[in-house]
């Protein structure tokens, strides 16, 4: 007999791991519903203020998301290093107007004029998971699709939800260049995975609340960090934003 799922086990491991854990010893969720479950009972004691999530799509296109947490806002941050450490420079908006779930969703442009504000920003990408991303994807969205920090950077033109594409990129660490290239998100439009969750009638009542921050993918990928040091993401030739990653 298969072993029975338990939200409330999973959620205990991800929570109190010191190192990651292999993915085969742990029990899977079977659905989005019951990856949601183990997310909600490892937020349970995250304060209520300042509340941010990343979106993203499941193998099969289902919105999905998980929270930002720690969630830092415009300023200095601090994060903990260790060996697979990753990053990502995003685009990152926030809500100025509530959208609530309504039968028939939202369009690109309903979503786009209800964000208040556009910002540069930085996930720190560091799974509870010893397989990370290639986990079983549902024990991945369990563990918050691998997010471990969040840093809400400087505001930029609002245009970039449009035309970011192909803004040149760097980011550095110390003195080393680790990612240069153009700006690309993967969907092709920044937008696309917060209009898919907008648009998912069974997401949660309060969720894409006004001032909510949604971080809305990689422009350059997940980029590893193979030392400690301080993280400098520079989009165009304006906008920048750095980060310590202390080992």
């Amino acid at each position: 007999m298969s072993p029975t799922f338990d939200p409330t086990l999973l959620a205990t491991s991800l929570m109190q791991a010191k190192a990651r854990i292999p993915a085969d010893t742990l029990v899977a969720p079977s659905t989005i519903a019951e990856a949601f479950a183990v997310q909600t009972i490892t937020m349970a004691d995250a304060p209520a203020e300042p509340v941010g999530y990343k979106v993203a799509r499941s193998p099969e296109g289902i919105a999905v998301t998980g929270r930002l947490l720690p969630l830092h806002i415009v300023g200095d941050a601090t994060f903990p290093w260790r060996a697979g450490v990753a990053i990502e420079a995003e685009i990152a908006v926030r809500l100025a107007t509530a959208l609530p779930p309504r039968a028939g969703g939202y369009t690109r442009d309903e979503v786009k004029k209800a964000v208040g504000s556009v910002h540069l920003g930085l996930e720190v990408l560091d799974s509870r998971l010893v397989e990370g991303s290639k986990s079983p994807y549902l024990l991945f969205l369990s563990d918050r699709l691998g997010n471990a920090g969040y840093l809400l950077g400087p505001e930029v033109p609002s245009a970039l939800v449009d035309d970011v594409a192909g803004t040149p990129l760097e980011v550095t660490l110390g003195d080393a260049v680790i990612f240069a290239d153009a700006a690309k998100h993967p969907a092709g439009d920044v937008l696309a995975w917060l209009v898919d969750w907008a648009n998912r009638e069974d997401r949660p009542e309060g969720s894409l609340a006004a001032g909510e921050i949604i971080t809305t993918g990689s422009l350059c990928g997940a980029v590893p960090l193979a030392t400690s040091g301080l993280l400098t993401i520079t989009l165009g030739t304006d906008h920048q934003l750095t980060a310590n990653f202390a080992g």
